[in-house]
């Protein structure tokens, strides 16, 4: 996961706008390319760069003009507005690639971007009012050049610099950028974006998720636990982040976000293997997760200052509604394993913990749920094998432990 350092350009200085908000600015510095060797020496391997002049409108007439001036090459960058120059001593300043935005509305203004040094071009507005637009840079240039700004308000796309909010929702707008060959997209929460409220980890692990573009996150960066939670949720395609005001106020350290950031994708989980008593012997309780395509015990991720213990109970009630009446606590299987989500690989620790619970009606408390079934332990051990073979020893280690108690007989829990 790529952590994106932010330098926002207005009138040439890096500042961030309070929710994009042209009157709520606050200056950080006038020389955005030591801003930008700073960030590279602190380990940085993309800049995000933002022509806040663009985004807002003041400068496209002058863009045309600089493009028609320059037609012919790149030439003097006195002849471009004061943030495009910026973004040409960026350039020579480091060597690490620069994602550009702000003000990019024809061919001619992503050329001259990428003329001027930049590695690919976020567009924003333009993607709404001429899609078109976004399939012919996309022919030209390509896909890895070309990402598409998404920003929402209350999850409706908002443009022309934040100051108008349409009636589009994101997620739909990602499904047609993603039939354009759209392939990469940034979204920002407006609402959080600048707030130091938290990153909206859901909304943008939701818009990986359904559409399949790969997803920057932006708005809100807080500190180290947002890093911590979007990396936890890097398999919902979640490409990288942006991160700009919480590094400008040290409330974020750079390197420490960068490492966590190149770390292993690592998922510590916990669930119940229940079963019920019944005249024919036991029977285990499995849930069709339609994420993962597999069936499964009841099982979820462990969240902080919460024991596995803990947390298997907790998913249990929240996953099927039934009440547990005895957790064998002596009857405790971890399970370790790599899996493979999408093109993402990750670093798996499941614990299951066997459980005597209610029968009764099951009610799905997780959207990923679409069918339950009570099964003996052979048809548990071959809707596992087709699905879920991970879980297997588990299986084996309730069977075994029911066993012991009298409760399955040799013969029921023979595996043909």
């Amino acid at each position: 996961m790529i952590i994106y350092p932010a330098i926002d350009l207005r009138h040439g200085r890096c500042v961030r706008l309070r929710q994009g908000d042209p009157n709520a600015e606050t200056v950080f510095g006038d020389d955005p390319a030591a801003i930008a060797r700073h960030w590279v020496s602190q380990g940085a391997e993309w800049l995000h760069v933002v022509n806040l002049d663009g985004a807002l409108g003041a400068t496209h007439d002058q863009i045309a003009e600089a493009n028609q001036v320059r037609s012919g090459g790149v030439g003097n960058s006195g002849t471009l507005p004061i943030n495009l120059q910026r973004l040409v001593e960026i350039r020579q300043a480091v060597k690490v690639p620069i994602q550009f935005g702000g003000g990019m509305r024809t061919l001619d203004d992503i050329r001259l971007a990428l003329e001027l040094g930049a590695t690919r071009v976020v567009l924003g507005t333009v993607a709404v009012e001429k899609p078109r637009l976004v399939s012919e840079a996309i022919d030209r240039w390509g896909a890895e050049q070309i990402v598409v700004g998404l920003d929402a308000r209350d999850g409706k796309i908002a443009t022309h610099g934040w100051q108008e909010t349409s009636k589009i929702d994101v997620v739909d707008l990602g499904h047609q950028m993603h039939a354009l060959g759209v392939r990469r997209v940034l979204f920002t929460d407006i609402n959080r974006d600048a707030m130091l409220m938290g990153v909206n980890t859901d909304a943008t692990a939701r818009l990986g998720d359904v559409t399949g573009l790969n997803v920057i996150a932006s708005g809100g960066v807080a500190g180290i636990r947002d890093i911590e939670l979007l990396k936890a949720h890097e398999h919902y395609n979640i490409d990288g982040v942006i991160v700009g005001q919480a590094l400008y106020t040290g409330n974020l350290d750079l390197r420490r976000a960068i490492e966590v950031g190149h770390e292993p994708l690592r998922r510590r989980s916990a669930g119940i293997i229940p079963y019920r008593k019944t005249e024919h012997g036991p029977e285990f309780l499995l849930l069709f997760n339609l994420f993962f395509e597999q069936w499964q015990f009841p099982r979820g991720g462990v969240i902080d200052h919460e024991t596995d213990n803990q947390c298997a109970r907790r998913e249990f009630t929240e996953e099927t509604g039934l009440k547990i009446r005895h957790v064998h606590d002596d009857c405790r299987v971890e399970l370790n394993y790599t899996a493979t989500i999408r093109d993402y690989h990750m670093e798996r620790t499941l614990v299951y913990y066997l459980a005597e619970v209610e029968s009764g009606e099951i009610s799905f408390g997780d959207e990923d749920h679409c069918e339950a079934m009570w099964v003996g332990p052979q048809e548990a051990w071959e809707l596992l094998t087709e699905t879920g073979p991970e879980q297997l020893p588990a299986l084996d280690a309730a069977v075994g432990y029911l066993q012991e108690l009298g409760q399955i007989t040799e013969q029921s829990a023979r595996k043909d």
